[in-house]
């Protein structure tokens, strides 16, 4: 097996991790990095990162988070935001993200077109159905962190159990511009993984 797959191996949903080992900054600095060279769709870049450092926040985030231990025993806390209505073209914001490619107005004109007609076709215009394609792009993100750093052998928890309102809330977020897609917790785990099962490739796998 190689090292890859036997970091994925290492990987699991990490639920307590070791208050006394803290992942080292230029470490971490890493991390991020993995997290901002990550892909998304049509380059739009629409994920923003929140770490969490003070224990007093971790404190008040966790009843937010349906109590779980991971957010206060957790090394490092991310919260991935993700931008709104700056995505549905035309906006400043996409305008921007072309730009630092050409100025030609035709490719910018082309853009938009492709963009909407993207996210129309697939219902993601309807509604405040945008937020559900941004916490797609927030994921994929994410996955990118979480693969990382279980190549480094650093835990990793996805919390997905959390009230996005109270969490929007408490970081004072206007919602028609940012909304919350997921937390990630980092660190090292305080015991020894327990045994994971997975479905066999036979059954996930189909071959045409």
């Amino acid at each position: 097996m190689n090292e890859f797959l036997k970091s994925i191996e290492f990987r699991h949903a990490c639920k307590l991790f070791d208050t006394n080992k803290k992942i080292p900054q230029e470490t971490f600095k890493e991390i991020l990095e993995v997290g901002r060279l990550s892909p998304s769709s049509f380059g739009v870049e629409p994920t923003r990162m929140v770490v969490v450092r003070s224990e007093a926040t971790k404190a008040d985030l966790r009843p937010l988070c349906w109590n779980q231990e991971q957010i206060t025993s957790a090394s490092e806390v991310v919260i991935y935001k993700t931008l709104q209505q700056q995505v549905i073209p035309p906006s400043a914001y996409l305008e921007g993200i072309v730009k630092r490619k050409t100025s030609k107005q035709e490719v910018l004109e082309k853009f938009y077109q492709t963009l909407r007609g993207h996210l129309e076709s697939r219902g993601y215009l309807n509604g405040d159905c945008i937020k559900h394609w941004v916490a797609l792009q927030a994921y994929i993100m994410a996955t990118y962190m979480v693969a990382y750093v279980s190549y480094l052998n650093i835990d990793s928890c996805y919390i997905e159990g959390f009230n996005p309102q109270e969490v929007e809330k408490y970081l004072n977020l206007d919602t028609t511009k940012e909304r919350v897609a997921l937390i990630v917790c980092f660190g090292y785990r305080a015991k020894q993984q327990q045994e994971r099962y997975r479905l066999s490739l036979d059954e996930l796998v189909e071959y045409r």
